[in-house]
């Protein structure tokens, strides 16, 4: 692992004062953005400026406190971490959907998506058939690079910076967790104030759902952060998981009346999956030295 990916080689002074500043500009660009959202709806690019204030925000910070960018992880490193971000939403969506169709709480295919999809990509005239494997193929492949474009924003800020600097501090797993519940926090505005959510029902088991999520994705995405000593992990992952589950997956799923309950980032039965495979990738973190504490931490050059 890359040793700039703890930022282990900066004074905790410096580490302290871009936290400080982290936390101030990222919260007041996101309640500007967040307000921008709110009062004209979900519309990408405003969507696409929102999800960029932690990146801003960890970028001003770096820049007064003279961090250097480097620290938040820009190399690459191996292609296999960046195959593992890509391919672990699939994996644990289609095992929450499975669930979901399997248990006969959403139909599998809804042919609405199908009929949108050819619409907007201009297929007509293709069959169902066709039209959904073209369609899969676009937003997984060609819209990665949309979709990788807006998670980098949030990636800077969370995973590139956040993690990192908190580890300075703490471990592993209350790092994750932190940056997991922060990360939560600021999608609540949107949830709570435009249709980001699963409708107007029972609000806040919605919202604990969805914590629970983003903490497991969190420690999922902190532990390639930190084992690849690159953001982009955490960036594709995340560009991943909104083109595996919000665009397709749950968009080809057929909803009944008490499907919002079980489906979606906002049902229970997702964030229960991902809840089991961020345990099971804490159990790889402690293997490996990351669960210590500060100063103790096992560091791979």
């Amino acid at each position: 692992m890359s040793k700039e990916g703890q930022l282990e080689n900066l004074p905790r002074q410096a580490v302290t004062k871009a936290l400080v500043i982290f936390v101030l500009v990222t919260a007041i660009l996101s309640l500007l953005a967040s307000k921008l959202v709110i009062d004209i709806g979900l519309k990408r690019h405003y969507m696409v400026m929102l999800m960029w204030t932690p990146g801003i925000g960890a970028l001003v910070a770096c820049k007064l406190s003279g961090i250097g960018v480097g620290s938040l992880g820009w190399s690459w490193g191996r292609s296999r971490w960046q195959l593992s971000a890509y391919l672990l939403p699939l994996v644990y969506g289609l095992i929450a959907y499975g669930i979901l169709w399997g248990g006969g709480l959403g139909g599998v295919l809804d042919t609405k998506f199908i009929e949108e999809a050819g619409y907007h990509l201009g297929l007509v005239g293709w069959s169902e058939t066709a039209t959904l494997m073209m369609a899969i193929f676009i937003f997984a492949v060609v819209g990665m690079t949309w979709h990788l474009a807006s998670a980098l924003g949030e990636e800077i800020g969370w995973r590139g910076f956040l993690t990192p600097a908190l580890m300075r501090y703490m471990s592993f797993p209350f790092a994750s967790l932190l940056t997991g519940l922060m990360w939560a926090a600021w999608h609540l505005p949107i949830i709570l104030f435009t249709k980001y959510n699963a409708g107007p029902g029972d609000m806040g088991l919605q919202v604990a759902n969805f914590a629970l999520l983003c903490v497991g994705i969190s420690f999922i995405m902190s532990y390639l952060r930190l084992v690849s000593g690159s953001l982009w992990t955490a960036a594709v992952m995340h560009a991943a998981h909104n083109i595996f589950i919000l665009s397709l997956l749950d968009r080809m799923t057929i909803k009944y009346d008490d499907t919002w309950r079980f489906a979606g980032e906002f049902g229970f039965i997702l964030p229960l999956v991902v809840a089991a495979f961020a345990l099971y990738v804490w159990r790889r973190a402690h293997k490996e030295g990351f669960c210590a504490g500060p100063g103790e931490r096992k560091v791979e050059a």
